[in-house]
């Protein structure tokens, strides 16, 4: 854990901030580059991150306002350098940020939400490591897990295991934890890299990388909210996060089935059309 990332005289550079704002250029500049390669691409600039980035941090801050306070104190929106932020938030504020951006520049909706899937999970990967720098998104207690990590005292955990009467207060560390930080971090790295190759590829309808990344990280999230050690099981036994993601989950396989259905259905009219042509030749 490391919460203060970077120190330069009485200038501190706070770990999970600052690997957002990487987050953020590294997944901005991808995309921007991606989306003027190939025989179909379109003028797209780190303009639209931007957009997507605002869209997100007050998105995030929002839900987190529901889900943790009350609907009165949505005001505090506007502050997102507070801390308080809910994913899921976020993604839905991004889409509507940059929504708005391919609306004005009149780009291709479901070519622009492939392009930046895979540099979304990426993004979200690089965060993840700076929620284990500060110690937040922790697991739960795992005793006999090689891998499990311990949090100093005063950490997140270390408090939330005091609160519950797990950890004596005079403690110097917290219980081993699942790292679900790490957990999350190293999924999401892998769903960007199928995302990647499944953009390389040709694909039956655009469209079909943004639902590629709404079912992998629906299925991704769902299985680590079950080791986090900060979420409230409020939904039938599962946590927000959990309802959220079968969502995802589902919503993406209804949507792609649908769609491939149209597809085979307008191919067979298309060869007819396409016929008479080659009679004439």
């Amino acid at each position: 854990m490391r919460p203060t990332l970077l120190e330069i005289g009485s200038l501190k550079f706070h770990a999970w901030p600052a690997m957002l704002a990487i987050a953020f250029v590294v997944g901005t500049l991808l995309a921007a580059r991606e989306a003027n390669r190939g025989e179909r691409a379109f003028p797209g600039t780190p303009q639209g991150g931007l957009w997507g980035f605002v869209g997100a941090l007050v998105g995030a801050k929002v839900f987190w306002i529901l889900q943790f306070s009350e609907p009165r104190y949505l005001w505090g929106a506007l502050f997102v350098w507070q801390g308080g932020m809910v994913y899921y938030g976020g993604l839905i504020g991004g889409v509507a940020g940059l929504a708005l951006y391919v609306t004005l520049n009149r780009f291709p909706y479901w070519r622009t939400a492939d392009v930046c899937a895979p540099y979304l999970a990426l993004g979200q990967a690089i965060t993840r490591v700076g929620c284990f720098l500060n110690g937040c998104c922790w697991g739960v207690v795992a005793e006999n897990l090689p891998w499990a990590v311990r949090f100093p005292r005063h950490s997140h955990p270390f408090n939330r295991q005091v609160e519950e009467g797990l950890l004596e207060p005079s403690a110097d560390v917290s219980l081993p934890t699942h790292p679900t930080q790490l957990y999350m971090a190293a999924g999401l790295l892998a769903i960007a890299l199928i995302l990647k190759v499944a953009l390389s590829r040709k694909r039956p309808f655009d469209g079909t990388v943004a639902l590629g990344y709404c079912f992998l990280y629906g299925i991704l999230r769902f299985i680590v909210e079950f080791y986090r050690g900060d979420s409230a099981r409020s939904v039938f036994g599962m946590t927000v996060s959990q309802a959220i993601s079968l969502v995802f989950i589902v919503g993406s396989t209804v949507t792609f089935a649908v769609v491939m259905h149209r597809v085979r259905l307008r191919r067979p009219a298309q060869a007819l059309e396409q016929e008479p042509e080659e009679e004439d030749a």
